[in-house]
């Protein structure tokens, strides 16, 4: 029987459990719940393309026709620089989270029916958007071979790291020896301060977070205020509770750092992290919060991976994270090729040149393209 395909707006009418059986413990930013967490926002229209089979769910796309964006890391320049050239894109896959998909299940040859299908509709809501086709940002390298093979461009963007250890002596063992020396200096420093270190849901403490995460935000040259923090993380405390835990610590009762990541899976995914500078103990907060008290979390829990992001990747990489390069991927509705920025290909190359493969997995960088 033949495909039934169809488009809707949002997650209207599509189960959680059909849509994260797709995800399957894998695609924590194409999960149902994180999904939820974009649909308020009023400057973007959000889509979702579906394939099913005899009723059954098979296939799904989300796709975004922003009008503003906010993020300046998923700004139209970003992507055109690298590869799209002019006019107006709709983004598929994901809108945030350094993270793009498509989700399909079974086997060759259904799962590449259906992609083409939803390959093939998402086109056609482009066109119906008067957009210029649709462009997946930050895609995986699995999620780019994909589209890769039914004729999309593909340009390097950048890597995001991933540290794999089954506890916290599996993770020291496979640092280098200076580093674990370091790394067991600074976890003592960290104990000694007399912090109050505690793990909470979000819903505890996603307030007087937002204002730590968005101290750092400004630091660093970005414009986040803690209002906006806070509309951010509001719904991620509504719909992601029961997937959350924050690392928090505190001085003299007040919240002075704080790290949220989410479980899905196998994988504890870290989404932002924040201080108050002025009452920090100098006591490597930040390498505890990241590193540290995650890996020990994962080892009472079960967890084996602590995906780590993008940004920093050379510091995460010394402490034993492997980096993965993800793509920008372009498909026109004309089905024209497009050229790849010549930074990108500069930028890939380093990054081969920088690392070998106890780094830099093979699988994920021998690419066709």
């Amino acid at each position: 029987m033949g495909l039934d395909i169809s488009t809707t707006e949002g997650l209207d009418g599509v189960g959680q459990a059909d849509w994260d059986r797709l995800a399957d413990g894998d695609d924590f930013y194409l999960s149902y719940r994180w999904l939820l967490t974009l649909e308020g926002d009023p400057f973007a229209s959000t889509y979702c393309v579906l394939a099913r089979q005899d009723g059954v769910l098979v296939g799904a796309l989300p796709v975004y026709d922003v009008r503003v964006e906010g993020s300046g890391f998923y700004a139209p320049g970003r992507h055109r620089r690298a590869l799209t050239g002019g006019g107006r894109w709709l983004v598929a896959g994901g809108r945030r989270g350094h993270h793009s998909g498509i989700l399909l299940s079974g086997e060759e040859p259904r799962r590449r029916a259906t992609l083409r299908a939803l390959m093939e509709a998402g086109l056609r809501l482009a066109g119906e958007r008067q957009a210029r086709g649709l462009v997946w940002m930050y895609a995986p390298t699995r999620v780019a071979r994909w589209l890769h093979a039914e004729g999309a461009s593909v340009a390097f963007d950048t890597v995001e790291a991933c540290l794999v250890a089954d506890g916290w002596d599996e993770y020291l063992a496979g640092l280098g020896g200076r580093r674990r020396k370091g790394t067991m200096r600074e976890r003592r420093r960290f104990e000694q301060a007399g912090y109050d270190v505690a793990e909470q849901p979000l819903s505890e403490c996603w307030p007087a977070l937002a204002e730590l995460v968005a101290n750092l935000q400004q630091k660093y040259g970005h414009r986040t205020t803690t209002e906006a923090m806070r509309r951010v993380l509001a719904p991620q405390a509504e719909y992601l509770d029961d997937d959350s835990v924050a690392f928090t610590v505190r001085w003299e009762g007040r919240l002075v750092a704080g790290a949220l990541q989410y479980r899905f899976g196998d994988t504890l995914y870290a989404r932002m992290i924040g201080f108050d500078y002025d009452r920090l103990l100098n006591a490597y907060e930040y390498f505890n919060l990241s590193y540290y008290l995650p890996v020990q979390y994962m080892e009472r829990t079960g967890l084996r991976r602590l995906h780590l992001g993008i940004e920093s990747a050379r510091v995460k990489a010394e402490r034993g994270a492997r980096l993965h390069p993800l793509w920008t991927v372009a498909l026109p509705c004309d089905g024209s090729a497009l050229d790849t920025a010549e930074h990108c290909v500069a930028e890939r190359s380093a990054w081969r040149e920088r690392y070998d493969e106890r780094v830099l997995p093979a699988q994920d960088w021998d690419v066709p393209w």
